[in-house]
């Protein structure tokens, strides 16, 4: 197939030459797993792979990964790609640069700290506890659920109370219609040219009314806590009350609309779709899922799940974690380089693209032995000490690595806990699920389940 002859160019490490002008765009288009997977298990740890304008490189090995996120990170930015985001979530945490940044990144990091964390654990908690109390009443033995919708609805209503000190009462449902559309038309463009996205198609006609609909919530919710003034312990209260060193003003509503926005879908999304594929590969190892039981019958009982419960559930948070491993719901993120750079012996021209890729670097043979197998034993101390830090990078690293993955890794061991307690969630037989690589890893067509009392 000509899309994937090797390429001859000495100037950069091999990979496949793809098409004239459109290198290997058509392919990342379709389906960029597959192409990331293929170039990686044909050409090796770094492989040059050319895509449309940009130069761009698959970085693999852990020594290379760490050199861009962490040991040169100055030097790398948020790819052009992060454009799709920036129309959505705006310039907060997850898409601003620099000093606006660093700016912002230390403003939220309180909220997060350990003292803060405990206190968001009983909220985990009787939030999940709500959901169980409906599954009581409502779910007759047999009848399948949604398990991505359920996981979803779970998680917004954490995220919601924990940051923002409230429920989103009927916004929820707005959040609810809004955020499919966003997060799709954000996936299905995200390999498309800035042209593509302006244009009025039906599409982005329903993408623009969608994030309006959106806007409009979270600005309410802005103009409500300004007005009442309450002072909450949460992140929104946080923002309000953030002054600038040098100037002393605070923050504009634009602003905070931005961090509201990325806290509100970025902080709840991954965390659903960590316990949805959890749940998908518990049901297919009934052994993993029965040692999940009896390590929280032996270590909370009948108790509460508490935040000193956590230290104590050491498989089950192997079990989480080799599902990030097989199954990371951030799957993939780019940077492009602001200056010339060398990377395994070869030059990384200004205005490149390294691409990163967890669903890649966690299947790496060298990495992870028979990687395709779930085995949460690879994250037992003796493991995990003999294993590159940046061979394992479902929440990122260095400087820019994700602020919430306490927060996300507490919220997951909290839900697992409280759910064992009381059910076991088996699939129902003969689906076809497969990852889909949208913005965030999504489980295709969907996961229906049944709920088994314990």
């Amino acid at each position: 197939m000509i899309g994937w002859t090797r390429s001859a160019s000495p100037a950069f490490p091999p990979g496949p030459r793809g098409f004239p002008i459109l290198g290997v765009l058509p392919q990342l288009r379709s389906n960029p797993i597959r192409t990331f997977l293929r170039a990686a298990d044909r050409y090796g740890e770094f492989v040059h792979l050319k895509a449309g304008p940009y130069h761009g490189f698959l970085a693999s090995d852990p020594a290379d990964i760490k050199h861009v996120l962490q040991d040169n990170a100055r030097n790398y930015h948020k790819s052009p790609l992060y454009d799709r985001l920036r129309d959505s979530l705006g310039n907060g945490l997850l898409t601003s640069e620099d000093s606006f940044w660093l700016r912002q990144r230390r403003l939220a990091q309180p909220a997060f700290h350990r003292q803060r964390l405990q206190a968001m654990a009983d909220v985990m908690v009787g939030c999940t506890s709500q959901v169980l109390e409906r599954w009581d009443r409502s779910t007759s033995p047999g009848d399948p659920i949604d398990v991505g919708a359920e996981m979803m609805a779970l998680t917004q209503s954490i995220i919601v109370r924990t940051m923002f000190s409230t429920d989103l009462g009927a916004a929820a449902g707005v959040l609810n219609r809004t955020w499919p559309i966003i997060n799709r038309r954000i996936g299905e463009t995200f390999w498309s040219t800035k042209l593509e996205t302006s244009l009025p198609l039906p599409a982005n006609r329903r993408f623009w009314r969608a994030l309006g609909e959106l806007e409009t919530v979270v600005y309410q919710i802005i103009a409500d806590r300004r007005q009442t003034r309450r002072d909450e312990p949460d992140l929104l209260s946080m923002f309000l009350a953030a002054r600038d060193d040098e100037t002393g003003a605070g923050m504009t509503d634009r602003q905070l609309r931005d961090e509201v926005v990325t806290m509100l879908l970025a902080g709840h999304e991954t965390t659903s779709l960590a316990l949805s594929w959890t749940y998908y590969l518990l049901s297919q190892h009934p052994g993993a899922a029965q040692s999940v039981e009896e390590e929280v019958d032996r270590e909370i009982g009948s108790a509460r799940p508490t935040f000193a419960h956590i230290e104590r559930l050491t498989f089950t948070r192997r079990v989480l974690e080799e599902s990030l491993r097989l199954y990371p719901p951030a799957w993939g993120f780019s940077r492009r380089a602001l200056g010339d750079d060398e990377i395994g012996g070869y030059r990384i021209p200004k205005g490149s693209l390294v691409f990163l890729i967890p669903f890649v670097v966690h299947r790496r043979p060298k990495l992870w032995p028979d990687p395709d197998r779930f085995d949460p034993g690879r994250f037992a101390p003796e493991h995990e000490s003999t294993r590159p830090r940046f061979a394992y990078i479902p929440f990122g690293g260095g400087p820019r690595g994700c602020i919430g993955n306490q927060f996300a890794m507490l919220e997951a061991q909290l839900i697992v806990a409280t759910i064992a307690q009381r059910y076991r969630i088996e699939l129902v037989p003969d689906q076809d699920i497969r990852p889909e690589p949208l913005i965030t890893l999504r489980p295709a067509p969907g996961i229906r389940a049944i709920l088994r009392k314990r």
